[in-house]
Formats: structure tokens, sequence, C-alpha cells
């Protein structure tokens, strides 16, 4: 639970100071298919490896259309290069003996009056990445994960959207090719 925490912390942290991107990669594409439908983002926010010396790392992909933001974010053991290990990474809800969440999904609604709404509690999921380019800063892989809305009343969010949001939010056929990414380096927490 620690680790997920932490992980969660970093992600909170990267989502609220990272820059929006206007110069990604003309090669680059993401894609993936949310409850049966065909998406692709208008707008991919920020794409970052964040090293914190002495601790571990953390890459950030997060991305928008004009409804929905997904972050996707997965962790590391400090590594030498400015790269993530080319492996995948798990979300567990529970995890067995020996598990360890090292990724957590997290799906944001947006509203056109700037309203945002987070209800959904990831329960599983999966990135893998597939290849990197270190010396170029490019990342590719798939992703997918399934989060839930909570149904415990003490948890429960009143939901005040005219648009009331599904149950669950299903990612399946997630694809992301040679994102462009960036490198810093922040104190250990």
């Amino acid at each position: 639970m620690t680790k997920f925490l932490s992980i969660g912390l970093l992600l909170l942290s990267i989502v609220f100071v990272s820059c929006s991107s206007d110069d990604n990669n003309s090669e680059s594409a993401i894609s993936a298919t949310i409850n049966g439908k065909e998406w692709k983002p208008t707008k991919i926010n920020s794409v970052t490896l964040v090293k914190v010396p002495g601790y571990q790392q953390l890459f950030n992909i997060n991305l928008q259309d004009n409804s929905i933001m997904l972050s996707l974010a997965f962790t590391s053991e400090l590594t030498n290069n400015d790269g993530m290990p080319v492996k995948q990474y798990n979300f567990f809800e529970d995890p067995e003996d020996g598990q360890i969440s090292d990724a957590l999904f997290v799906n944001t609604y947006l509203y056109s009056n700037g309203n945002t709404l987070t209800e959904h509690f990831p329960k599983s999921g999966k990135i893998t990445v597939t290849s990197i380019d270190i010396a170029k800063k490019t990342i590719s892989g798939t992703f997918s994960f399934r989060s839930e809305k909570e149904t415990s009343e003490d948890l429960k969010i009143k939901d005040t959207n005219p648009s009331s949001t599904p149950n669950v939010f299903e990612v399946t056929n997630g694809v992301f090719t040679n994102l462009s990414y960036t490198v810093t380096t922040s104190p250990a927490p």
C-alpha cells in the first residue's frame, strides 16, 4: 500500500506541474478503445520521466480529448540512463503474495464549464514498454486497464453532472508509438 501511495503522490505532483506539449513528434501516435469505442487524444499534455535520486523513477503519460483525460504512470528502480526498462508494469487492486503494483491509471471526465470529475478507482491494468530510444527520447508500448465506481455509501460521489458516467471504465487496445518524452530530476520525498 505504501508503494501505491507513493506512486499516487508522485503522479499527482506531475499532473499539477506538467506543461502542455505543442511540439509533439509528428511520427508519434496514440489510440485506445474506451468502453468499446475507438478513442484518440486531441492533446498530449505531458510525457515525462521523473528521476528521484536515491529512490526510484516514475514515467507519466498524460493525454486528453475534449471530454476525457487519461493519466498512465509506472515506476521502476532508478536507472543509470534516461529511460525505463522494457517490460510489463502492472496495477493490482489486491496483490497476491509477491505481486507489486508498479503502475497506476487515472481517468478524469472534463466538462465544458471547466469542471472535472474523477470517480473511478483502478481494479486492474497493465502497461508494457515495447521499445525506448534513449538517444531520441521516444517510447512505444501498449496499455489496458479497468476502473470502477466506488460502491461504498461512505465513498459514493454524488453525480451532479447532466450526463452520468458508466459504472465501469474499461480501456483496451491501447497503443502508443514514438512518444517524445522529457526527463526531469525531482528531490527525494
